[in-house]
Parts: C-alpha cells; structure tokens; sequence
C-alpha cells in the first residue's frame, strides 16, 4: 500500500492542484451560511471555534478561517527557554546526529537539504529538532519556539507532497523536497536556531508575519493555509525540546523543555 501510495502522490501534479485548491478556498462563501458551513468544518476537523477571536460570521473565505486569529488569552506562553511553536502532533523529537534528523522512525535525511545552507546545518550539528504537523482543523499560525534574534528568512521552492502521516511515512525525504520558509536565527548565548514552515499540498500560501528582528518565546513568525508541518531547531548548548513519542499532541505556547 505505501508503494502504491508513494506512486500516485508522485505522480500527481501537486502544484497545479494545491493552487487550485488555494483559489477555491480563497472565494467569498455567503455570510447567511458562514456560521453553519464553519460549524460543520469544526465538527468535521475538531476545530475549535470557541478560541477564536472573531465569530465564524466574520471569515468571509475559508482561507481566513484557516488563518484565524486566537482569544488573547488561548495560549499562555510557558516561562520556560522552549516552548511549542504550534499546535498540532509530533511526527519527531531528538538530537541532530551527523548532520542528518529522523523523518520517521527508521528513516533521516540530511538537515542541509531540509535548510538549503550547509553552514547552518554544520552550525545546529550536535543540537536537538523538533517535527509537528499541523492538521486541517488545527490553529494555522507559527510562533517563535525561542527567544532569538531572526537574522534572515530564506524560501526555498519545491514540490508540495502531502505532509500527514501516511505520506511521512512513505515518501523518501519528504520534509526536504517541499517547498519551505527558512527562518535563521541566533539565541542569546550565541547559539544558532531555526524554524522551518514546510508547504505541503492544498496549503493556500506560506505567509511570513516577522521576516526578521527580536523575538521572545510565542511572538507571530507566519501562517500556513489548511496545514502543514514545522521544524523548529537548536544547536548544541542550548536546551533540548521534550523527547515526546510521535502522535502526541502540544499546543502552542506550552513548555517545550
């Protein structure tokens, strides 16, 4: 089944599709049915509407119910040095060993592809990554996992596979092949960091919010469309994101350390 899988998702064109997904999403939808049409889609994806910040009448597309602002008071920022950039469930937690990360269990890739900058890479060798995917009924907005200076973000093109599970699980280098948004950052002590935005197929546009400057811990970096996966990353001798097992959920702002 996984061969079949990587086959078709291979050979679909993921671009094209997820553009046309992107314009449907973006269409006005009636404001007599926003209410029971968001409803529906929260019931159906265990989106949480009672944390939003607007009422669902207010979303005149589903690309900015995607994008939804939370209540001020959704997501308390732990006073810890990491914390959880998204909501969603961890795909990997652990160290980056030679220069390559776990995709899934079995199976890494190098962290130069993933971030398009063997310099970066060879400077996080030795630190610690965390993977999270975000699902469709998730809160869509990234936030700093650290406080840091971001030096610069670079986006890198690519395809757009999916990024849920069973494509995780079958598709080689997947997380690398995807087009992404490269944060580079600095933390305090001088160690180098970084937050990646994967894209991934029927994501309506990566939205950078803080292309550069100080952060602190749970400031606004982006937004993905319908959902996608993240990689926050820290070198060696700062502190180590939690070694959670795959499938449990976090939230962001919670204690990552």
């Amino acid at each position: 089944m996984s061969t079949l899988r990587r086959i078709l998702l291979s050979a679909l064109p993921k671009v094209a599709l997820s553009r046309l997904c992107g314009l449907g999403c973006s269409l006005p939808v009636p404001r007599a049915l926003r209410p029971r049409f968001y409803g529906w889609f929260a019931r159906r994806y265990g989106a949480a509407l009672d944390e939003a910040a607007a009422a669902p009448a207010s979303f005149r597309s589903l690309q900015e119910f995607f994008r939804r602002a939370l209540r001020p008071d959704a997501r308390p920022v732990a006073d810890a040095p990491l914390v959880w950039p998204c909501d969603g469930r961890i795909v990997t937690v652990g160290p980056i060993h030679a220069g390559r990360i776990e995709q899934v269990k079995g199976h890494d890739y190098a962290l130069a592809d993933l971030l398009g900058d063997a310099e970066l890479a060879r400077a996080l060798d030795g630190g610690c990554q965390a993977t999270v995917y975000l699902a469709p009924g998730d809160y869509h907005r990234v936030h700093a996992p650290f406080a840091a200076d971001i030096e610069r973000v670079v986006a890198l093109p690519g395809t757009l596979f999916p990024v849920n599970p069973p494509a995780v699980r079958c598709i080689r280098d997947l997380f690398a092949r995807n087009s992404r948004h490269v944060f580079h950052c600095r933390l305090a002590g001088g160690a180098a960091a970084a937050v990646v935005m994967v894209g991934a197929y029927n994501v309506g546009g990566t939205r950078i919010t803080r292309p550069q400057g100080t952060v602190h811990r749970g400031d606004e970096l982006g937004q993905f469309g319908f959902g996608s996966t993240v990689v926050a990353l820290v070198g060696p001798g700062a502190p180590r994101f939690s070694g959670l097992a795959p499938e449990q959920r976090v939230r962001m702002g919670g204690a990552a350390c």
